[in-house]
């Protein structure tokens, strides 16, 4: 019960932050700032055996050591919010044709939900929208 009551006031004191925090990403040529209270890391993305990385100012998906896109620079409609399900960040990117959402659980693990919509295939492709869990790294 304690850990989900820390779990619940750490996602509330991220909302602060992100609140607090005024900044405008809905313009492409903005760059990401997270909060200072973010947790920063790399998590694992089993479904396309890769990695994604957040750090303060950026949001990176690497396939190996190699990096496929850095999202610096190419989003819009950035969003961060609070939910029943944890904190939600939200986002599109027209250079990968896909909207994606990632979702912090209220809850003591520290992987993450991943969501993601591609907007350049047909609503019949099965890679339409899926939705993971991205494994946080040590």
């Amino acid at each position: 019960m304690k850990k989900i009551l820390m779990a619940v006031v750490a996602a509330f004191a991220f909302a602060a932050a992100a609140f607090a925090q005024e900044v405008d990403l809905t313009d492409a040529s903005k760059t990401i700032k997270f909060p200072e209270e973010f947790n920063l890391g790399k998590w694992y993305d089993a479904k396309w055996d890769a990695y994604w990385e957040f750090e303060s100012d950026n949001i990176s998906l690497y396939k190996g050591d190699s990096k496929i896109v850095s999202f610096s620079g190419k989003i819009k409609n950035w969003n961060m919010s609070v939910s029943t399900r944890g904190l939600e960040i939200s986002f599109d990117c027209d250079a990968t044709s896909r909207s994606y959402k990632v979702t912090k659980p209220i809850a003591s693990s520290s992987d993450l939900e991943l969501e993601v919509e591609r907007h350049d295939v047909p609503s019949t492709d099965k890679n339409k929208k899926w939705k993971t869990t991205i494994l946080r790294q040590q």
